[in-house]
């Protein structure tokens, strides 16, 4: 019999320090701000962040679930976070990009998933329970086009990974924001 070398440190936590990492739904503080897009007409959104990252702390540097939103579950590292997001229909983010990998997965409703590539943009309409995952460095956006019915928004549940993640706008969102005054003119990287 092959004797089994165990590496992983078992843990075992007071029931109320497990009780500190459950984030249920009806829980959850909704965050409408914190990102500069978020002021645009088209973009409003709420995160209902559950875990995960603080914000970047990287001059300019935006954090994707906003400045504003704090995660439920505290006092973790997990490398990701996770947060959902409640639209309306016709609303979502602009053109961004992320220093790390995002992945969607449809709650309720329809969303609409765009990203660039060298020929232009493309996207694909997901329904519930279909998954989506952008690579680092992307431009994507997405928007809700449908709700369930009788709701007035629909849930999308985004991870992205990282502890500290930045978003950052493509040219044409960030000329947009600069026009609606929501942001000052940025020099682009020579």
């Amino acid at each position: 019999m092959k004797k089994i070398k165990r590496q992983i440190k078992v843990i075992k936590p007071p029931r109320a320090e497990m009780l500190s990492k459950i984030a249920r739904f009806n829980d959850l503080e909704g965050f409408d701000d914190g990102l500069p897009d978020m002021l645009l007409d088209d973009c409003h959104r709420t995160f209902l962040n559950v875990l995960g990252f603080e914000p970047p702390t990287i001059p300019g540097a935006n954090s994707p679930f906003g400045a504003a939103s704090r995660p439920k579950i505290r006092g973790m590292k997990p490398g990701f976070g996770l947060s959902f997001v409640a639209c309306e229909p016709g609303h979502g983010t602009v053109m961004h990009a992320h220093d790390t990998n995002e992945t969607f997965v449809v709650a309720t409703g329809k969303w609409k998933m765009e990203w660039e590539d060298a020929e232009g943009t493309h996207h694909e309409i997901l329904g519930p329970h279909d998954v989506c995952s952008f690579p680092v460095g992307i431009q994507r956006l997405f928007k809700c086009v449908e709700v369930p019915p009788g709701e007035k928004t629909a849930l999308l549940i985004a991870i992205i990974e990282g502890n500290s993640p930045n978003a950052e706008y493509s040219p044409e969102a960030t000329a947009r924001m600069v026009r609606q005054g929501i942001l000052e003119d940025v020099m682009e990287p020579a």
